[in-house]
Formats: structure tokens, sequence, C-alpha cells
């Protein structure tokens, strides 16, 4: 974990108050795991660190880029950054997914919740793994970032609220029958807690590990504050999403809240 100075590459507007933000920060960049996360302070911000997930690094041109979406002061002002810009980043931050090699994996977003599976998509291509891809989101608007997953997998489904991209519904309700046509050795997913609740049930009944990326409101990112805690199947253990994630074994945290 490293505090430092990034500056700001480019920025990418890629939908309706949707971008992708390339910040170089070298040191972060070679410690950093997929699932992991970094926290964001504009310098001039009297507003606490922001937490994101690493969408996507390059260990070579020393890089990482964020995906979010402008929904409060912090986003909009960080929506503004032009290049040469400095923020202040502390990271790389939590647990992040464990890699299976040799293997397939079913990769599974929800919203924003598509931002820590392109890294990870790439890290399991060098491992071997075959990947496919399942992203969800209310209408075409939410998908326009598909794109980046095309470089790791040919395979990718889309679910939309609205019927406006790919099938209309939910992922969860395309996704036993790509689990029947894929056979997926594990499942690796982030998004709305509806959503991770139905694929652990899912999972679970299909024998198949898998693994959830908690989205939690975090203070502190370190631990510290507590405020980011969740549930676990002990229920005397309540662990912090910041540090203990903010990923799980699906079948050790509690998410039927």
């Amino acid at each position: 974990m490293k505090l430092i100075t990034a500056k700001v590459i480019n920025q990418v507007k890629i939908a309706k108050d949707q971008f992708v933000l390339r910040l170089y920060c070298p040191d972060i960049v070679l410690a950093a795991k997929p699932g992991q996360f970094i926290t964001l302070k504009i310098h001039e911000q009297p507003l606490l660190r922001r937490p994101f997930s690493i969408h996507y690094i390059d260990k070579e041109k020393g890089y990482l880029e964020i995906f979010y979406q402008v929904v409060g002061r912090t986003t909009k002002d960080l929506s503004n950054l032009s290049e040469d810009a400095d923020v202040s980043l502390l990271g790389p931050l939590g647990n992040g997914f464990t890699l299976k090699e040799n293997s397939k994996a079913l990769l599974i977003g929800g919203g924003l919740g598509q931002a820590p599976l392109r890294f990870l998509a790439t890290e399991l291509k060098l491992l071997n793994t075959e990947v496919e891809v399942l992203l969800g989101a209310r209408h075409e608007e939410g998908l326009k970032n598909l794109e980046c997953f095309m470089d790791q997998t040919g395979n990718i489904h889309c679910a939309t609220e609205d019927g406006s991209k790919g099938v209309k519904g939910f992922v969860t309700e395309v996704l036993p029958d790509i689990i029947k046509e894929f056979k997926p050795d594990i499942i690796y997913t982030c998004g709305p807690i509806p959503m991770l609740k139905a694929i652990k049930e899912i999972a679970t009944k299909s024998q198949i590990l898998c693994q959830i990326s908690l989205e939690k409101t975090m203070a502190c990112g370190i631990g510290v504050c507590l405020g980011c805690t969740c549930k676990s199947k002990n229920d005397e253990k309540y662990p912090k999403v910041c540090i203990d994630g903010p990923v799980f074994w699906a079948e050790g945290v509690d998410i039927d809240e």
C-alpha cells in the first residue's frame, strides 16, 4: 500500500456520465492484483477519499484505469480533470480474486460491477483460463464499455432490463443456460446485492465455485472506521469489506441483507 501523487494521462467519456480515467502510478500498478481497489482524492477537495476498483493496468507503461459514473461532487470533479492533473492515490487496497489456472471462468458484472472484471479477465487469459463474460444493465447505455472485454474473450453475453441490448431481463435469468452450455469451473461476480444473492444461489445449486466482490460505502479504506462491515456465516465475525474483501468466497458471507 502506497500513498502517492498520480498524474492524469487521459480520460475518455464512453457513455452518458460514464468515464474511463487513466492514471500514471507505476508503484501501485506493479503491486496491484485483480479485485483490489484504490482510494482517490482530488487535492483541492476537502472531502474524504473515495474508493474505485482497478479496472485495468499496464505494467510496462505504468498506468491503471478506473471506470466510474458521475453520481456526486467527487466524481463530477473527477470528470473535469484534464491531462497532467495531479490526484492523490492510496493503494492497492483489499483482497482480490483467487485466480484459477487452466480452467473455465464466467465473469458476471451488473451495472458498475463491470469495473473490476476487465483486469481480472486479462490476468485469467495469461493463466490459460477460458473466459466468458455476462454483463447486465438497465439499458444499452450502461453497456458501452463491453468492448474492452473483446481482447480477452469472444463470448460476451448481455442482458438489459428494457431489452435495448442482448436479452431482455436480468443476468440471472440467462445464467442457467450459460452454465449449462459453458460449464464454468468458477464464477466471479460484482454488482448489486440482489444480483449477487441470486448468483450465489444458482452457483450453489450448480455446485460451482463462486467469488463475489462487494460494493460498500467506505470512509477510510484501511479498516479503521468500521463503516464497511458485512455479515459472515460466523455470527461472531463481521468482516471489513475494505481489508478482508472486497472479494469473498460466496459461501463465506451472508448477502441476504
